[in-house]
């Protein structure tokens, strides 16, 4: 089974957001905190943190909607 590129796209941007909420980035994001604790008036970890939970939102429905694969009705 060839995966099309809109799913190659998706499968990285869900696997991205998943490592980049994972403790061992976030020690490094959290270097960057200690420097720097607002951004935009907000808190720097939960921008981070918010910002890569919508990515992985965002991607998931946009995948769901338009990929073909996603949609199929398995009926047994």
């Amino acid at each position: 089974m060839r995966l099309s590129k809109g799913e190659k796209i998706a499968y990285t941007l869900l696997i991205l957001s998943l490592i980049m909420v994972n403790p061992p980035v976030l020690n490094l994001v959290n270097n960057y905190v200690k420097d720097n604790p607002l951004t935009w008036n907000f808190p720097t970890l939960w921008l981070w943190l918010q910002l890569w939970y919508a990515v992985a939102v965002v991607t998931f429905l946009i995948g769901a909607i338009k990929i073909k694969n996603w949609k199929k009705d398995y009926r047994g």
